[in-house]
């Protein structure tokens, strides 16, 4: 059965005394982060890649620079307040934090998207084949011979001290 998340906002703790207070993700705003990042991509890739001397079409630079976008994007929806930051949160100061802390910013990546991604794992509420995983398929492994006799079993030595 698939759990419904809180709607409520809640605090991440990342790291070096950094509490973000985060409004909930939703599908539909994952969605709207992910076709927005790729938009700014695209407009990148036509107008700057090559300034950049990076190569828009090479899998790395895509995966690479589309994660930074969503990380950036996910925080400019999420972060509603934050501790241990010293400056007020706007867009710029989202934008800045993501941007000058990398690592942070994979932390907090990581844990926004948790509940999200553990969704996900719940699958659809679809089960097992009734008889098993490989009820549906065809055994394709021989069977094991019979051994000619059982297994030694381990004997264990007690070390004493004289």
């Amino acid at each position: 059965m698939i759990k419904l998340g809180n709607r409520e906002p809640a605090w991440l703790s990342l790291a070096d005394g950094v509490r973000l207070k985060v409004r909930p993700i939703t599908t539909p705003a994952y969605a709207m982060i992910q076709a927005q990042a790729e938009k700014v991509f695209d407009d990148w890739a036509e107008h700057r890649a090559e300034s950049e001397n990076l190569d828009p079409a090479n899998e790395s630079v895509r995966r690479g620079l589309m994660r930074a976008l969503m990380i950036k994007g996910l925080a400019l929806y999420a972060v509603i307040e934050w501790q241990g930051i010293n400056a007020p949160v706007s867009d710029e100061t989202v934008a800045a934090f993501i941007d000058e802390h990398p690592l942070l910013a994979a932390l907090f990546y990581h844990r926004y998207l948790a509940p999200l991604e553990d969704r996900a794992a719940e699958g659809n509420a679809s089960g097992p084949a009734p008889h098993g995983i490989s009820a549906a398929g065809r055994d394709i492994a021989e069977a094991a011979e019979k051994a000619d006799s059982p297994a030694a079993t381990p004997v264990l030595i007690a070390i004493t001290s004289p």
